[in-house]
């Protein structure tokens, strides 16, 4: 008997048993004194077989979102919200105002070219006289 148990438990640990030879392999080993070892873990296959699927279910723990949670959340959005949009104001409204400021310093070098090109004009009044005969006798050059 022990000869045929230790010939089953190296069929069994190869994997090479049928499930007749390893009920007859449970069946000697619970018959047979020693081998307390693989008494408990045969033993132990057994309890684990009798277990239902139902008992390895886990529950699964509720959560809860209160509302104070919920309140939070849409508080803290609408906090990010606002800040986006005077953010937005506040970077829009410094390019008007650099836009501006470019406009105004544009308007300026226009105003003080035109400053520069009427003061050359005021000279040429000067020379105005020197066409006065012309004018007057209505002398046309020939050429």
């Amino acid at each position: 008997m022990k000869n045929q148990l230790d010939k089953l438990f190296d069929k069994y640990w190869e994997g090479e048993t049928s499930p007749e030879e390893e009920k007859i392999l449970r069946d000697l080993l619970l018959q047979s004194e020693g081998y307390e070892a693989e008494k408990d873990f045969f033993l132990g296959l057994e309890e684990i077989a009798a277990i239902k699927e139902n008992d390895l279910t886990l529950e699964k723990p509720i959560r809860k979102f209160s509302f104070s949670r919920w309140l939070s959340i849409a508080a803290l959005f609408l906090v990010f919200l606002v800040a986006g949009v005077t953010i937005r104001q506040n970077l829009q409204k410094q390019a008007e105002e650099e836009a501006y400021e470019k406009v105004m310093n544009a308007f300026a070098l226009i105003n003080e070219n035109m400053q520069k090109g009427t003061g050359s004009l005021e000279l040429m009044q000067d020379f105005r006289h020197l066409n006065a005969p012309q004018e007057i006798f209505e002398i046309k050059e020939t050429k």
